[in-house]
């Protein structure tokens, strides 16, 4: 490619000499710069989510001044081989403008930047979007391990208020707890309010090591962070053993502990589908409920749809003869109520609200999609009108058939009626 250029000869006063101006023109004919460049992506740090920087190497021909626009409306940099840090990864435009004595010439080449998601541990724990997790349903989801890390000091499943905890990871960095009303305090063994957690946290990720999920600062209040049991644990951060695409296994060192150690499961939450509704329902095989017995938890309600308390807002179960009342679902679509002796009388059976015979059966229920437009889940349909068959209270609207509002494998929320009239709640816990 050539250029031609004009050159004016300026005029040239002398103390001595006046010499007239004149004007000549010089044509100037040459090869324009040729720009070309290669590039090389690496890590900046071992910790996610982490930028990546790429080196580039500037190969242009003929050239002494250079632009370099990065695509990420990032300043331009005139730089010869400059490196540049990309903080997300994507496709972008790179372009080179090289400047010679004869011209300039660009060049564009497409550079597919990696980011954190291609580590295999980061992308399964956040989706590469967001990811939830909560506890595994395993009996050792908790176990507390020796200092050698073999020998076991103690395990034990999650208690009734820790199973419905969920630890959120965003792609970005950001950390998220949802308690759902309350957090079990390992130190006491008791639920209390929920519980301040991390604003953020950090995956390190060598190469050749395990991960290990570090957590940043409290979002707010005091405390410290934690992800699983509220343990102290050391530099608040958990080394990931072994991970899926919906389970991992962590473990911390427990503050103050002599080096102890406390290993926690914890699995995916994922949006339930019929079949793994059904599966939490009975255990894939059989599974028993019993109403809540615990002061306090209003286990049956009776009101409207769209205020489920509003006629009777709950009160104690009757002590000898519902609290030791038994529902067990099987998959194979039979419900067996097991009265122990004797059935709580409703409004419809004399003598009303009294312990009254046993009323124990085994019957057939068909279970599926809510219809109509409500509010659940699922639905639980009973094959006879109450009292022949019901749950929770013999007195249960007609049509006896009870909406799954909330489920996980130690608590479940039914609802029964149409939603047009009475509605009764009732709160049923793991037998």
């Amino acid at each position: 490619m050539k250029k031609y250029f004009k050159l004016a000869i300026l005029c040239v006063l002398s103390s001595l000499f006046f010499v007239q101006c004149r004007k000549s023109e010089i044509e100037l004919v040459g090869s324009a710069s040729s720009a070309e460049f290669s590039f090389i992506q690496s890590t900046a740090s071992d910790t996610l989510p982490y930028p990546y920087n790429v080196n580039f190497t500037n190969s242009s021909k003929e050239a002494f001044l250079y632009q370099w626009n990065f695509g990420d409306n990032s300043a331009f940099s005139a730089e010869k081989n400059p490196i540049h840090t990309y903080k997300v990864g994507g496709t972008y435009n790179v372009t080179l403008t090289s400047v010679g004595t004869f011209g300039n010439n660009s060049v564009t080449k497409v550079l597919s930047v990696l980011d954190a998601c291609q580590n295999d541990f980061f992308n399964k724990l956040t989706n590469c979007t967001y990811g939830e997790w909560t506890w595994s349903t395993d009996d050792d989801a908790i176990k507390v391990l020796y200092a050698d890390g073999t020998s076991v000091y103690s395990y034990t499943s999650a208690a009734d208020c820790q199973i419905d905890d969920v630890f959120k990871f965003n792609v970005n960095g950001d950390f998220g707890y949802e308690a759902n009303d309350q957090t079990y305090i390992q130190s006491t063994s008791i639920c209390g309010p929920a519980k301040a957690n991390a604003s953020s946290y950090q995956v390190v990720a060598p190469n050749g090591y395990y991960p290990k999920i570090i957590l940043g600062a409290l979002a707010s209040g005091i405390g410290r962070p934690f992800l699983g049991t509220t343990d102290s644990v050391e530099n608040n951060t958990y080394e990931v053993l072994s991970f899926t695409q919906n389970s991992m296994l962590v473990r911390a060192t427990l503050s103050n502990s002599g080096g102890k150690f406390v290993q926690i499961k914890l699995v995916k939450k994922t949006i339930l589908t019929l079949d793994g509704i059904k599966q939490i329902l009975t255990g894939g095989s059989s599974r028993s409920w019993k109403l809540d017995p615990t002061t306090g938890a209003n286990s049956i309600v009776v009101g409207t749809e769209g205020n489920p308390a509003e006629y009777y807002g709950g009160g104690p179960l009757e002590p000898t003869c519902q609290v030791d009342d038994v529902y067990s679902f099987s998959i194979n679509d039979h419900l067996i109520y097991n009265a122990n002796g004797s059935t709580f009388n409703g409004g419809n059976i004399a003598p009303n609200y009294n312990c009254g015979a046993d009323r124990s059966f085994e019957k057939t229920y068909v279970f599926g999609a809510v219809v109509g437009g409500l509010d659940g889940l699922a639905q639980i349909q009973l094959e006879l009108a109450p009292p022949a068959s019901f749950i929770g209270t013999t007195d249960v609207p007609a049509e006896n058939y009870y909406r799954i509002m909330e489920i996980t494998p130690t608590k479940m929320l039914l609802r029964a009626g149409s939603g047009a009239g009475v509605v009764f709640q009732f709160k049923f816990v793991r037998q």
